[in-house]
């Protein structure tokens, strides 16, 4: 048997994209592949018959490199990666293993031997699978490049965007937003910068604001005309902040005008604001797809798309999808959520999702009646019932957002945990 095969041809692979996978065991690239199969075309080498020559003849510059870091494997693939690295400086090198039985010496080892991360074959396939997406895009490794001043901070971008007017998109980033903030420190200090942002672009204009019960100066256009001026400092001042949560609001304004969708600047405030701040979240319900600052289409981590049961809901997401395509962003960072659910409805959130073939995120509960007397008491749902079904509900979109809260630790991959609870 030849020690290189493709272990698994795939129908859905993009061209070009490889994984080169050094073990001893065959086995082991069978599971790999079958992980990534939908990412990825894994190519099984031989580790033992490693030579300078065959490396020559088989690296083409645009596989990703991985090292088997299991227990009989990891010096072997330490003694492997030294070679890889004098032979191609600068390559790329990830760390396949295991953590299942909380043995954290694969990956010091691999650590240790200079990969860029490290796979673990116990992790969940969306965690595998995001981590060799980011990789793939990547840029080359430090190593080859000279020294430079260490990479700016990216937070994570999430855009909400309701289907049409009235799905309960504005209430529902009010929510996740403020749930999202982190405990804050006793004392608090005064010049903290935010951990989350909320962008209120939804229609009508400042929902999302009036919900959360703040008001400022301080709004998106005049974010826009000082992009290049934005700061920790600035944030930190300007911006207003729920009371309870003390969640950052940067708001349209209920008079003003939504610039063009294409205007310039707008790239340059979402990078800045994305320096500063571990999660921007993004209310756009209600504002019609086309609308849509590109900037943030193509910027965007995740696209969640909220509807409700209604016949016209599902049409319009119908029609957001189409010209979420005519965008190039209708892809695999789009998913479903399914507000205001009613058993009796007849058409099932389920059905939603497999017909547009959409994953489906969460369902929420109708609950008009708790969300509204929160509201009238100016508080959101969770100040006055924390245990109430819709609070309980936004649980799987909670996990999905990174700032630092106690749900960040669902997010975490399990090697990174392993390694944080050892003393």
């Amino acid at each position: 048997m030849q020690a290189t095969a493709s272990i698994l041809p795939l129908s859905k692979l993009e061209p070009g994209v490889d994984v080169l996978f050094y073990s001893p065991d065959e086995k082991r690239a069978q599971r790999l592949s079958a992980r990534l199969r939908e990412l990825a075309r894994v190519h099984w080498e031989d580790s033992r018959r490693f030579s300078p020559e065959r490396w020559e003849q088989q690296h083409d510059g645009r596989q990703l490199v991985l090292l088997d870091y299991a227990s009989d494997s990891a010096v072997a693939s330490t003694e492997l990666a030294r070679q890889l690295v004098a032979l191609s400086p600068g390559l790329p090198l990830f760390g396949v293993g295991s953590t299942a039985a909380g043995d954290a010496s694969g990956v010091l080892a691999a650590l240790r031997a200079g990969v860029l991360d490290f796979i673990d074959m116990d992790a969940g396939d969306e965690e595998i699978r995001g981590l060799l997406e980011h990789a793939l895009h990547a840029p080359a490794s430090p190593r080859a490049q000279p020294p430079s001043p260490a990479p700016r901070r990216q937070g994570q971008l999430v855009l909400l965007l309701g289907v049409r007017p009235g799905v309960g998109c504005s209430t529902l980033a009010a929510h996740l937003g403020a749930l999202a903030m982190p405990p804050a420190p006793k004392p608090a200090p005064a010049d903290a910068t935010p951990p989350a942002l909320l962008l209120d672009l939804g229609q009508p204009a400042g929902d999302a604001e009036l919900y959360l019960g703040v008001a400022g100066d301080f709004h998106y256009a005049d974010a826009l005309r000082n992009a290049g001026r934005i700061d920790a400092t600035l944030l930190r001042s300007a911006l207003s902040r729920h009371g309870a949560s003390r969640l950052a609001v940067l708001s349209q304004g209920a008079q003003a005008t939504l610039p063009p969708p294409d205007a310039i600047e707008t790239g340059l405030l979402i990078e800045r604001l994305r320096e500063h701040v571990d999660l921007l979240l993004c209310d756009l319900g209600g504002l019609p797809t086309r609308l849509v600052p590109a900037a943030l289409l193509r910027a965007a981590d995740e696209i969640w798309l909220v509807v409700d049961q209604g016949i016209a809901a599902v049409v319009s997401l119908d029609a957001c999808l189409r010209e979420l395509g005519q965008a190039g962003a209708h892809d695999r960072r789009l998913g479903l959520v399914v507000n205001r659910h009613d058993d009796d409805c007849g058409l099932g959130p389920e059905q939603i999702a497999k017909r547009f073939d959409l994953p489906l995120l969460a369902t929420l509960p109708d609950r008009p009646r708790p969300l509204r007397a929160s509201a009238n008491q100016g508080l959101l749902l969770h100040q006055a019932a924390p245990r109430d079904p819709y609070i309980r509900a936004l649980a799987p979109l909670r996990a999905r957002l990174r700032t630092g809260a106690p749900g960040d630790a669902v997010a975490m991959p399990a090697w990174k945990r392993l390694f944080r609870a050892r003393p």
